[in-house]
């Protein structure tokens, strides 16, 4: 569906997406793009990244990829600055990037534990410093950081994960009382189970990836997995001024799952 003018929410605004190689961060870069903003993705993958830009050819928007590793301070520093030297502003920030590490504690290493940390919640911390000043200077700017239903829920199988995005939700309500003064706004979302390729990879690891799907499948309220691009329009809302007054929340995105069971 091809938008006019009028109706693209982010038409001449700068958004930097985290993650934007695959899944939900292109998803979400994509329904950027195709409401009118310029959009910097930033991802390790190189060559997703170079993917995701032929991908999104079509908007009347624009996406640039950088290559960055979002748990080094010098690449997060570089990318902000790099996006502010061609654009002069930066209006909306998405910090998707994650990893999950499906470990319980007693198969949990040290560097396990550290690595998840650093890109789940130390690379929330870092692109949030690093946009901050330039937030502060226009007196506006918009946050939304991809938690999960395990942060608020927990699991057994995967502690550090669960942990960081329980981390993203404070930090989350942290920045949102911190920047409103300066007309920032900071939510975060909580995604269920999406049907990306890390669902595929855990899926496929499985010994009948099939019935793995269809049990899962099952056990979902609503019948189905969710779709990144969900994910993408509740993200689009949250920093759009249709959700002006919205300030340090989290919105589930799960299809019932916590108001019935998880595990």
């Amino acid at each position: 569906m091809t938008l006019s003018a009028a109706q693209r929410r982010f038409e001449r605004s700068v958004a930097i997406v985290t993650g934007a190689a695959h899944g939900i961060g292109q998803a979400v870069a994509s329904a950027f793009v195709r409401e009118g903003a310029t959009v910097y993705g930033l991802d390790v993958d190189g060559r997703g990244l170079e993917q995701s830009a032929e991908a999104l050819r079509v908007g009347a928007g624009r996406f640039i990829g950088i290559q960055a590793d979002v748990a080094n301070p010098d690449d997060v520093s570089g990318s902000v600055q790099q996006v502010l030297a061609a654009m002069q502003r930066i209006d909306v920030l998405v910090n998707n990037a994650g990893i999950n590490m499906a470990k319980r504690i007693g198969e949990l290493e040290i560097a396990d534990w550290d690595r998840v940390f650093d890109t789940n919640l130390k690379s929330v911390y870092l692109m949030c410093r690093a946009v901050w000043p330039a937030f502060e200077r226009q007196r506006s700017g918009n946050i939304v950081n991809v938690a999960s239903v395990m942060g608020q829920v927990g699991g057994v199988g995967s502690p550090a994960y669960c942990s960081t995005k329980a981390g993203i939700i404070m930090l989350s309500r942290c920045l949102a009382k911190d920047g409103a003064p300066h007309g920032i706004r900071v939510n975060s979302v909580c995604p269920g189970y999406i049907d990306t390729p890390i669902m595929d990879r855990v899926l496929d690891a499985m010994p009948d990836p099939a019935k793995a799907r269809a049990q899962l499948r099952s056990r979902m309220p609503l019948g189905r997995l969710g779709r990144a691009e969900e994910i993408g329009a509740a993200i689009l809302f949250l920093a759009s001024a249709d959700a002006g007054y919205i300030s340090g929340t989290e919105l589930t995105i799960d299809g019932a799952v916590t108001a019935t069971q998880i595990d």
